[in-house]
């Protein structure tokens, strides 16, 4: 399965209104968006850029960002590193599960980063 049609499934499997490969300098790489009018390089860079804060926050915690996880009125943003180099962004509506989009990356983190390795092998 190529990248591409994992962030398709990803998105469509769960309701999203976009799931984003991105690049920690914020370029999409890869983006799949339900019927939404969502500029996912907008989003995929301002929640990058948010990521590295947290990694710089948890290395004064000696500890490493899993995901993080932000609650607007009526948007969930969800990212989480996939390597030093990518991050996986999950747009959902405000109404969104969020133990199910938890789930949603426990399941299709290790997808993505077995994607990633075989592409540098």
């Amino acid at each position: 399965m190529t990248a591409s049609e994992l962030v398709q499934r990803l998105q469509r499997e769960f309701g999203l209104d976009a799931a984003i490969i991105a690049t920690t300098d914020g370029l999409v790489v890869e983006a799949a968006q339900g019927t939404s009018e969502i500029d996912c390089e907008a989003v995929a860079a301002q929640a990058v850029s948010g990521l590295l804060m947290l990694e710089a926050l948890g290395q004064e915690l000696s500890s490493t960002p899993r995901q993080a996880i932000v609650e607007f009125d009526r948007h969930l943003v969800l990212v989480a590193p996939l390597d030093p180099d990518t991050a996986l962004v999950l747009l959902a509506s405000g109404a969104t599960n969020l133990g199910r989009l938890r789930l949603a990356v426990r399941r299709f983190i290790p997808l993505f980063q077995q994607l990633i390795s075989e592409q540098g092998s």
